[in-house]
């Protein structure tokens, strides 16, 4: 399997509708990105629910502290992303 065959699956399944997986390695690339997507999806979710649970029981130091972790991981997002 190529670096190619990567760049076709993930170019099929977010650039079109028809998405025609033929080739084994193809199906299993496909197959293991969305097992990862699933993954992280999971693991974001599970954090969320974690953080809710938390954030009722901080001191007011501990909260100012995790909204300026906030500030600097949305400012690390919006350089990321253009």
């Amino acid at each position: 399997m190529t670096l190619q065959t990567v760049l076709n699956v993930t170019s099929k399944i977010f650039h079109s509708v028809n998405f025609n997986a033929e080739p084994l390695s193809m199906a299993l690339v496909a197959v293991g990105i969305i097992v990862l997507m699933l993954v992280a999806f999971g693991g974001i979710v599970y954090g969320l629910f974690k953080v809710a649970k938390v954030v009722p029981h901080m001191t007011t130091k501990q909260f100012i502290l995790f909204l300026m972790l906030v500030a600097l991981a949305l400012v690390i997002i919006g350089i990321i992303l253009p």
